[in-house]
């Protein structure tokens, strides 16, 4: 292979091997396919996997099934998504996009001027689209179990800890596996997998039923009996002066926030000039008098400086007088851990609890929360790592072994808040599939607090980026990302040679970033929740696996929609995935329903992809070698059944009114409905050729590939677009392609009709793009011995015509008794009969079974040495002066060959019209026609060593049909060509072509493996050959 294919490239050509059988396949033949059909073995320890088994058992939609000792690989497939091709790549990057910009946030939710219609047609759209869905889930229910601060809230108290509500894909599970475990990286920094569905007015903090925890110590707690410095705020007394920034200053060191710095800036537009203030409090804090404008430096600073006081005041007071009780210990913190699935530093839960409640810690806060069922307490040398865990997990070791990396600070993972009716407004931030589509919830007070905050980030790190330079990058950690000059909150996946690939846990997005635009990320910008949220399109689940790179999903990027819930999620644990109806906020239109339709017609246009092998089936075959072929998708399927619908309707009703004279002029660009007279069946077409009196036009069938010439007043010509919008709309389905060969044979329609069965389906492979854009492919097709390239039956079938043509020719030589090898010497043969001396061979060239060369490997070193030196005595020879009359028959020259090597050669027949010679290869057994100029006289030192191509046959054997055929020649090929092998010498006869020629039956031992392989018991387990005595 021209290069290493990626594990999901490997996994594409598996399973193009084990759909095209109708049977299942074993292990061996799925390598043996798959070695026909790729051309190196399944490279499963490349790609870390200790057998063919394990890597097959990785794949979400493969399968292994035992059947007494044997092992068979199978495809997952549901019943509906039997017959839709796999268009997508896995490729994982789909192409980037700029992020979009902060749109306007408000607090309170508007609104939508669909609403109305949304609420009419929501009973029709659910019974439309839950007919269509495979998840099987309930009905939505507004009211659930477990809701998680809300102002209503109401806490499971069965088990005595805090429950939440989690996401369930429904029965919908298996199609999404394969997501799941691409997307599996993305999630972890989010706890996608712990989703906490809130149904609620914007968010408030509700009262909390103070005896729902148990509290007791589970005995498997990490020590925490050390002494914790309690992080109090010294009170201090405070009062204000005249001098804003004195004051400033003083509150400052009483809280021990930091330094303060003051920079004044005079503006000046083109309108007018004015004053404005930055002031940064530590390394946490700016604010800045913009954009307000001011006309003295003082009175920017003044102002300034109040805003400051005005934010750190409440702050700090509050936090200096509230101490946190236990008991709000043991209810707030799980759910904050909760949101952490990689666990939280002590330091920054301490800072974020503050932040969120506007209470202080207790000394001992540790000791307390150790006494929770639901947290896990890790000691290292810096500091405790805190984690939430399930009832029974506290103490045990981490799922996966050891815990991922857990960076300087943590961010909460994304929240999702329904309103009271079950919906939630959001902005689609990235979409890959149908069902990945990354949402970002908005107008809620988090979203908007969220907007202000990335304001804010802006400012400070345009400022302060030379100072926020990481020492080091980890895997896993959160940083800020500068891509095209905006700041996002990332998390590092990968770390390569072309930069750091980020996660934007706010949009869904990875792209790969310069080094040298990642950032620390400071805490203050870290305690907003991830924003993006990871939804699918319920009822679409046909549609799932091609939906990737589609226009019509591309097309919703940005736009703001509104989500309900498609099945009742309250309960379930193991999905990460909301499984949503989604409405355009505008006008309310159910974009489900809109996207089945338009998905359906646009997956409809037949794909090759260059990487990975298609299944197609054959429409129309030319003599000139192109070849037009179906994809079979799931549109293609749609397109059929409407097809067969209008002719019904067209055969029992003629639609007369709709004809009109069909001119050159008004049929460009026109499609019709049209009937073929090969097959009688009503057809799309459209005429691409007129002759010059207009009466006769060449219409072509865009369906099938053929063309046919009509007397157009004579043809019932109904136009398409009026007869049926969306068929009209369907792309054509016939698929050109070119048959890779060399050379198209004169016979090439009679082999590839044979070859190619129309209703067979076959793989196809791309080995270039060609002329006009066409595609040069590769076809195989599956028979009982596994798949066999069609290319190259038609090629050996061709060479075997040539091959009869030029024996018939060379009958002549019978009557002069001149053998093909001349007037060079046999080499030693042993003494032939059953039982006879084995001797070792080489086999340069197989046709058939009964037609294959031998080389005696006892001479190999010799035929190798004189071509050497046959090379270096002629390497300045270009052409021979030699002239017609001066080849002898029989006759041992040189002879250059097209490629460029010089080989020993025995001129058979002389043709003295054309200045052309027939001769023989007699080191090789190949015939050639060639000019006289390639011939130069030959060295009688290169006469001594005798021929070395022994023409063979099979002994013991004949064809179980009448005679050879292309497979069986192909399977042959295969068992003995190139190979170092052992011949037993049965018996010697003659040629009948020529009687001067000699045939060595042999059988013959591939002894490379454990156990002999008799080649001629191969071809008989085969079912292609049978015993002949």
């Amino acid at each position: 292979m021209a290069h290493s294919l990626s594990l999901d490239e490997v996994k594409n050509e598996i399973r193009s091997c084990i759909i095209s059988s109708k049977a299942m396949l074993t292990l061996k033949q799925l390598s043996s396919d798959y070695m026909m059909l790729v051309g190196d073995p399944i490279p499963f320890k490349n790609l870390g996997f200790q057998s063919l088994e394990g890597l097959i058992k990785s794949f979400p939609d493969l399968d292994l099934k035992k059947q007494g000792n044997v092992t068979y690989a199978v495809a997952k497939q549901s019943e509906k998504s039997a017959h839709i091709s796999e268009l997508i790549s896995n490729q994982k990057s789909p192409k980037k996009r700029p992020l979009p910009k902060q749109i306007l946030r408000v607090e309170d939710e508007p609104a939508t001027k669909g609403e109305l219609n949304q609420r009419t047609n929501n009973k029709r759209l659910q019974e439309n689209i839950k007919a269509l869905s495979n998840s099987g889930g309930k009905e939505y229910m507004s009211k659930h179990r477990n809701t998680v601060f809300t102002t209503n809230t109401n806490i499971n108290n069965n088990d005595g800890a805090l429950q939440s509500t989690q996401i369930d894909s429904g029965a919908s599970s298996k199609l999404l596996l394969s997501t799941k475990m691409r997307l599996s990286r993305k999630m972890s920094e989010l706890s996608l997998d712990r989703y906490m569905i809130i149904y609620s007015q914007p968010e408030t903090v509700g009262s909390f039923n103070k005896g729902c925890c148990t509290c007791s110590d589970s005995g498997n707690s990490s020590p925490t009996n050390e002494s914790i410095s309690p992080i109090l705020s010294k009170t201090a007394e405070f009062s204000r002066t005249n001098d804003p920034l004195k004051d400033l200053k003083k509150f400052v060191a009483i809280h021990k926030l930091g330094d303060v710095a003051v920079s004044t800036t005079l503006m000046d537009p083109k309108r007018k000039k004015f004053y404005s203030c930055k002031i940064k409090v530590g390394s946490e804090h700016t604010y800045c008098s913009y954009p307000k404008e001011f006309k003295s430096a003082l009175e920017a600073q003044s102002f300034c400086c109040e805003e400051a006081l005005a934010d750190l005041i409440p702050k700090c007071e509050i936090k200096a007088s509230l101490i946190s009780t236990e008991q709000d210990l043991l209810i707030r913190i799980p759910p904050m851990l909760e949101k952490h699935a990689n666990g939280i530093w002590a330091k920054q839960l301490t800072l974020d609890y503050s932040d969120k409640y506007g209470e202080m810690l207790p000394h001992d806060w540790l000791s307390i929360i150790d006494k929770s069922n639901n947290v896990h307490i890790e000691k290292t040398a810096k500091d405790h790592i805190l984690y939430h865990c399930k009832l029974g997990d506290k103490g045990q070791q981490r799922i996966g072994g050891s815990r991922m990396p857990l960076s300087n600070v943590s961010v909460p993972a994304n929240t999702v808040q329904f309103r009271e009716d079950g919906k939630l407004t959001c902005q689609i931030t990235y979409v890959v599939s149908a069902n990945e589509i990354w949402c970002e919830q908005i107008y809620t007070e988090e979203n908007t607090r969220f907007s202000e905050m990335v304001d804010r980030m802006k400012i400070y790190y345009e400022e302060h980026e030379a100072q926020l330079i990481p020492q080091e990058i980890v895997l896993a950690g959160y940083y800020i990302a500068k891509y095209e000059q905006e700041y996002y909150r990332v998390r590092v996946e990968k770390i390569d040679q072309r930069g750091i690939v980020c996660f934007f846990i706010d949009t869904g997005d990875e792209l790969v970033v310069p080094k040298s635009n990642i950032f620390v990320l400071e805490r203050v910008y870290a305690t907003s929740q991830a924003q993006a949220f990871l939804c699918r399109l319920s009822g679409l689940e046909d549609l799932y696996d091609v939906s990737t790179n589609s226009e019509h999903l591309a097309a919703l990027l940005d736009r703001v929609v509104i989500l309900e819930l498609a099945i009742d999620i309250s309960g379930d644990e193991n999905t990460a995935i909301l499984p949503v109806y989604m409405y355009d906020f505008e006008t309310g239109s159910s974009i489900n329903e809109d996207l089945i339709s338009q998905l359906t017609v646009e997956l409809a246009a037949p794909i090759l992809k260059p990487d990975r092998s298609t299944e197609v089936y054959i429409s129309h075959i030319e003599s000139n070698g192109d070849i037009y072929v179906h994809v079979k998708t799931k549109g293609f399927d749609n397109l059929q059944s409407l097809r067969v619908e209008l002719q019904m309707q067209v055969n029992e009703k003629p639609l007369d009114y709709l004809l009109y004279t069909v001119t050159k002029v008004n049929s460009e660009g026109q499609l019709y409905f049209m009937k073929d007279k090969l097959t009688g069946n009503w057809e799309r077409t459209k005429l691409i050729d007129w002759a010059p009196t207009g009466d006769y036009a060449q219409v072509y069938f865009v369906d099938k590939g053929y063309t046919d010439v009509i007397k157009v007043a004579d043809e019932t010509l109904y136009p398409l677009d009026s007869v049926n919008e969306v068929f009209n709309t369907y792309p054509s389905q016939a698929v050109r392609v070119r048959m890779a060969l060399d050379a198209i044979p004169p016979n090439f329609l009679d082999l590839a009709t044979a070859a190619l069965p129309k209703e067979t389906p076959v793989l196809l492979k791309i080995v270039e793009m060609g002329a006009e854009n066409i595609p040069t492919v590769k076809l195989f097709r599956r028979n009982a011995d596994g798949l066999f390239c069609i290319n190259e039956s038609i090629a050996m079938q061709t060479e075997l015509s040539k091959e009869e043509t030029l024996k018939n020719k060379f009958k002549l030589l019978a009557v002069s008794g001149i053998p093909s090898t001349g007037t060079l010497k046999c080499p030693p043969l042993p003494k032939a009969g059953p039982g006879s001396r084995p001797i070792e061979v080489f086999v340069p060239m197989a046709v058939s079974p009964y037609n294959f060369i031998v080389q005696p490997c006892s001479s190999y070193k010799q035929l190798h040495e004189m071509m050497d030196k046959l090379q270096l005595a002629y390497e300045d020879v270009q052409y021979g002066n030699l002239s017609i009359d001066d080849i002898v028959p029989g006759g041992i020259y040189a002879y250059k060959h097209t490629d460029s090597c010089w080989y020993r050669l025995s001129v058979i027949k002389v043709i003295h019209t054309g200045s052309s010679v027939s001769g023989y290869l007699c080191d090789y057994g190949s015939y050639q026609t060639l000019s006289v100029r390639q011939l130069v006289t030959l060295d009688e030192a290169f006469m001594e060593l005798p021929y070395q191509a022994l023409s063979a046959k099979l002994a013991g054997i004949k064809p179980k049909l009448d005679k050879w055929t292309m497979v069986d020649c192909e399977f042959f090929k295969q068992l003995t060509e190139m190979k170092r092998l052992y011949a037993e010498l049965i018996s010697i006869e003659r040629d009948s072509f020529s009687r001067s020629d000699i045939i060595l039956k042999v059988s013959l031992y591939d002894t490379s493996t454990d156990d002999d392989i008799l080649i001629s018991d191969e071809l008989i387990k085969s079912g292609i050959a049978v015993k002949h005595t």
